[in-house]
């Protein structure tokens, strides 16, 4: 037994069972799956009440359920909700019958209501509930209030950290859910397992038995899958895309671009982190990098360049209301002239014997899900006279305590998306003042927190994307405190004859619903 045997200790059964016609793959073809053994990065789990995301996120276990779910337009439509309705600041639910928790408990209106008052004890900033009005208008029907008057709390129960859990027994020992699978076993750092319910409510799930490993080192989690000690890798880096064989023997699947690639820009910053404050200095950035050349080498090819950190698929929202940044050099040392920052005879850049050397903090949620795109970035930026010090953070806890709370940075390099179906999800809690994830330094405040406060509370979605489309350009085109770069599909990696239903986010691709074909 080779060393990933040993470390995985398991290995993978395929069997044939009912046949399935999916993905236009005939029905003889396709096969259901006993045991998938799928690699991502880290054990992210946290039992913590206030930070309680155990089974629900990266990966997510399928064991509870969200109210609704994104659509493919990243629209919420109903899972444990049949119906809801919003209406003179009140949510009015319809809950779908006939749903039993694993543990035999029906899922009718008190049980919803419990499952949704233990979220918001430990998430109380995020959905944002009324927790006094809650109010049972029937067996399963209830209605509710947003504490701050938001029409987007359904849109916000489409994030797989706000999964409804029975309130009975432990939740962080044998999670009791609705969904299709049952905990198995949990290993910490090391594996979790699910085994398929058999009395779910849905569709049954075409796998039987899934596997998450935990393997941190990139091209470990490659090597496991050419290796078949693994079959899906569920993170993919850049370099992971860069060292593929070329026989075949590895699979990319990918979804529509989602995740963007930007650096966030120190608006606030004290010296000697204060040199952003000035437009045309992070103007200059924005005009000096390749865009082009790091689609073309990066993420297989299959990067976008990015106007924005929305894309314009999504919500609708299309990409006319922003304009981006061409590769222009010239506009960007011209900018740094005017600026005041003229280059030595070295070429390197400074202002009144002070050289113009900026930190550029690489990345959320980790260096490698980025490299090595800081360094080509680095050197983009040497070419028009800025020395760049560049911090390489693996640890996400690093990233945020050290660099982005204290602003001991210029730069922030961050590769995420929005994530659920609130279209002012990513743009509020990164870039208004009163940002709960600790981004005050990359906020510009202002206006910006206006239109923002004003898309929560809007009336109607037309009403909401448009303030968004407003929010978003005043972020990444009229204060750029994000410098866009990249958009890019969510990857996974596959040995050949896998059908995956790839989603725009990680956490949402049903891997229960996997086949093989033959």
């Amino acid at each position: 037994m080779n060393k990933f045997k040993q470390l995985l200790g398991v290995s993978g059964v395929l069997a044939a069972s009912l046949p399935a016609l999916i993905s236009g793959v005939p029905a003889a073809q396709a096969e259901d799956i006993q045991q998938l053994r799928i690699a991502v990065k880290k054990d992210r789990y946290s039992v913590d009440p206030k930070k309680f995301n155990f089974t629900t996120r990266r990966p997510a276990g399928q064991i509870v359920e969200t109210a609704v779910k994104p659509d493919e337009n990243f629209i919420p439509q109903g899972v444990l909700f049949e119906t809801w309705d919003y209406k003179d600041g009140i949510y009015s639910i319809k809950l779908r019958e006939g749903i039993k928790f694993h543990d035999g408990q029906t899922f009718d209106a008190k049980a919803a209501i419990d499952a949704l008052k233990l979220y918001d004890q430990g998430r109380s900033d995020f959905l944002q509930i009324d927790q006094e009005s809650f109010d049972q208008t029937g067996p399963y029907t209830f209605t509710f209030k947003s504490e701050i008057n938001s029409s987007l709390v359904i849109e916000n129960m489409t994030h797989r950290g706000a999964s409804l859990f029975s309130i009975n027994g432990e939740r962080a020992e044998n999670p009791i859910g609705t969904g299709p699978y049952l905990l198995d076993s949990y290993k910490p750092k090391q594996s979790i397992s699910m085994k398929r319910n058999a009395d779910y409510w849905g569709d049954a799930p075409k796998v039987e038995n899934i596997t998450y490993h935990f393997i941190a080192d990139d091209q470990v989690r490659l090597l496991a899958l050419q290796n078949n000690e693994v079959d899906i890798v569920a993170e993919v880096t850049p370099q992971m895309l860069l060292s593929l064989p070329k026989d075949g023997s590895v699979v990319v699947h990918e979804s529509r671009p989602i995740r963007y690639v930007a650096l966030l820009t120190n608006l606030h910053g004290k010296a000697p982190y204060d040199t952003l404050k000035d437009k045309r200095v992070r103007e200059a950035l924005a005009y000096a990098i390749n865009r082009e050349q790091l689609a073309q080498v990066l993420f297989n090819g299959k990067g976008v360049v990015a106007k924005g950190i929305l894309p314009d698929w999504m919500f609708g929202l299309g990409d006319k209301h922003v304009d981006g940044f061409d590769y222009n050099t010239q506009k960007a040392e011209a900018l740094l002239d005017e600026a005041g920052w003229p280059k030595g005879s070295d070429g390197m850049r400074s202002k009144d014997g002070k050289p113009l050397k900026l930190r550029l903090v690489a990345a959320y949620p980790n260096v490698s899900s980025v490299r090595p795109m800081p360094e080509l970035l680095e050197q983009m930026f040497r070419g028009i006279g800025i020395d760049i010090e560049l911090v390489q953070v693996d640890d996400s806890g690093v990233y945020d305590d050290t660099y982005l709370a204290t602003g001991e940075a210029d730069l922030y390099m961050e590769f995420a998306s929005n994530n659920n179906a609130d279209p002012t999800y990513l743009l509020y809690n990164l870039f208004h003042s009163k940002t709960p994830w600790g981004y005050q330094y990359t906020a510009p405040g202002g206006k910006l927190d206006t239109i923002l406060d004003n898309a929560r509370q809007a009336q109607s979605r037309e009403e909401v994307i448009e303030l968004v489309r407003e929010a978003h350009r005043e972020i990444v085109q009229t204060k750029l405190a994000a410098i866009p770069i990249l958009m890019v599909p969510n990857f996974n990696l596959s040995r050949p004859g896998l059908n995956i239903p790839m989603f725009e986010h990680a956490d949402w691709i049903d891997y229960g619903q996997v086949t093989q074909t033959k």
